[in-house]
């Protein structure tokens, strides 16, 4: 089975992705994973390193051919994931150029429901640990630290991320409905998408896929 992940910031993709990666083999791929992959002393590289650090979006054409490259290797046999990608009208026309050349399909595009200010919430709210990275949330009532600002196993402080703001996650956020917008509703005439509520705990997440896929191969 081939998904596709698409979510507003904070919706869960990553933690639902890895979820279906231990479970059923699905193999995750991530078009940032891969772009944060090629050698930073290569002149692509560096490229990409400073697109990325003027929070600028890196040409397609160097994101297709990845994610093509990617999709080529042999350990995608039992299914794959991709997280985050196609995002523009122009990366899913690609993402159909990709897959007839390779033979294969995408069975379904999975759309998480998360509203703005859960997400918000989730992305303000977040802690990690900074030696064992486990994340932790004050504001969610989801996964708190037992005492405050302090990582449950290893008993130090906990930080936060410098681009986990407010004002991040609102353009990320507008960033999503403008240019997912037309890429959900060309899912949902294929008759390929599934929605889901991102609201709830993961676990909640995964039974409503796995209940709505079973469905649907069951129809």
């Amino acid at each position: 089975m081939n998904l596709i992940l698409i979510a507003p910031p904070a919706a869960g993709k990553g933690t639902l992705a890895s979820m279906l990666n231990e479970k059923y083999g699905l193999v995750c791929i991530s078009a940032g994973e891969l772009l944060r992959g090629v050698d930073p002393s290569t002149e692509l590289g560096q490229m990409i390193r400073e697109i990325q650090a003027r929070r600028e979006l890196v040409d397609d054409k160097i994101t297709n051919a990845l994610m093509k490259e990617r999709l080529m290797k042999d350990d995608i046999q039992k299914g794959f994931i991709l997280d985050g990608y196609p995002r523009r009208m122009e990366q899913v026309i690609a993402v159909n150029e990709i897959t007839k050349e390779l033979n294969l399909k995408i069975d379904y595009a999975v759309l998480l429901n998360v509203d703005y200010e859960t997400g918000l919430k989730r992305t303000i709210g977040r802690q990690i640990c900074p030696v064992c990275k486990k994340t932790y949330n004050k504001l969610t009532g989801v996964n708190a630290p037992k005492v405050e600002n302090m990582c449950d196993d290893c008993n130090v402080e906990l930080t936060t991320r410098n681009d986990d703001t407010e004002e991040a996650y609102k353009a990320g956020y507008e960033r999503y409905q403008v240019n997912c917008a037309p890429v959900i509703e060309y899912y949902r005439n294929q008759g390929m998408l599934i929605e889901i509520d991102g609201s709830g705990t993961a676990e909640n997440t995964l039974n409503q896929l796995e209940k709505i896929i079973k469905e649907e191969k069951n129809d």
